[in-house]
């Protein structure tokens, strides 16, 4: 056979293999996410709580730049014009909403996913006993993760800070969609920007979200023994005032792909967030009439952090491009009947770039 017949029998075998190859790959499922690593189980609780304050809002400002992956509302897709940053005209549309994991067309990079409750370990039921306290992986989520923002701010415009997001712009985010169900957002305020995290607050826990008066509330906390132990303290966190929340509520971050020194960072140490940061707490209740669900807000200020931690998170803010990391809150368990801790919800923010980000618009809904 001649020297050219080989070559073009050579050709065609390669460009079937090609073909064959092409014709069997499919898309990743949702299930098929590549390995992460595990957080550390041994990691010791009592560094977080015993470090100091400049550490602290340093290391919680590396926290506060990145998204999440799990179960959301099912919201129409979002444009995915990564062209430059977008802002809406006043009056306007939704801003386009993170999608859920897995996204092809962006190579599942600027999306969320909810990662498995198991993941987390908390504290089990005799942690106040034991001399060596033991924590134990997570039971199922309280309240399941619905979406998640990356939205920035214009600093030049004289925007105040973007507290209370839901009052103003509850037609804006979560692609429009926010108060179609009862909903629990976190809403962490960056010197750039905002990262918001959205969970379903199930229909179990609307008494004691709901509860004002002295007397619902005392009828109500004569109700706790026969909850469980997770039930009970999501119940008090709920009813409880503003110092009780601030005690409670605990960010566990976790880095879970990135450069070694991000991991170390962000390596699953829990803090009370509520003594690091500012926090406030809002209630919207229900308005049936225009078909709004309650909502409930927490807007961590790290705009009122020292120096150090506004550093932090600007330099933070670099390389979330290329990190993917958990953003997981749990209320302390401080009590014996509030024991074992079950995780109140999870974040999964899967490599998000800022710069691509939509711009909050100037107008207020």
């Amino acid at each position: 056979m001649s020297s050219s017949n080989k070559a073009a029998l050579k050709r065609e075998s390669i460009t079937r293999r090609s073909l064959v190859g092409s014709a069997t790959r499919s898309p990743r499922s949702r299930s098929a996410e590549h390995y992460v690593p595990e957080p550390d189980d041994d990691v010791d609780e009592a560094i977080a709580l015993g470090a100091n304050k400049t550490n602290l809002d340093a290391s919680i400002a590396h926290h506060l730049l990145l998204r999440a992956d799990s179960d959301p509302l099912e919201v129409p897709a979002a444009p995915t014009d990564t062209s430059a940053a977008q802002s809406f005209p006043r009056g306007g549309m939704p801003l386009p909403t993170l999608r859920r994991y897995p996204v092809a067309e962006t190579m599942n990079t600027n999306c969320w996913s909810e990662p498995p409750y198991a993941h987390f370990n908390v504290r089990g039921g005799g942690y106040l006993r034991e001399k060596r306290p033991v924590k134990v992986p997570s039971g199922p989520y309280l309240f399941r993760a619905i979406g998640s923002d990356v939205i920035l701010t214009k600093s030049s415009s004289g925007q105040p800070p973007c507290t209370s997001i839901v009052s103003k712009y509850s037609t804006t985010i979560l692609g429009g969609h926010l108060r179609s169900a009862p909903t629990f957002v976190i809403n962490f305020v960056c010197p750039w920007g905002l990262i918001l995290n959205y969970y379903e607050i199930p229909d179990f826990y609307l008494p004691y979200l709901r509860a004002k008066d002295e007397g619902t509330i005392s009828r109500l906390r004569g109700t706790l023994g026969g909850l469980e132990p997770h039930e009970r303290s999501m119940a008090r966190f709920l009813m409880g005032s503003d110092d009780e929340r601030d005690l409670s509520l605990k960010l566990i971050p976790m880095a879970r792909e990135g450069s070694i020194l991000l991991r170390k960072m962000v390596n699953g140490t829990p803090a009370i967030i509520g003594k690091a940061l500012p926090t406030t707490y809002t209630y919207y209740p229900p308005d049936y009439s225009r078909g709004l669900a309650d909502c409930f807000e927490v807007d961590l200020d790290v705009n009122a952090t020292d120096s150090v931690g506004k550093t932090a998170c600007n330099m933070a803010r670099r390389y979330t491009s290329s990190l993917t990391v958990d953003l997981g809150f749990v209320i302390e368990g401080r009590r014996e009947d509030e024991l074992p801790e079950r995780m109140l919800g999870c974040v999964r923010l899967h490599r998000i770039d800022p710069l691509i980000a939509p711009i909050l618009p100037s107008r207020v809904s």
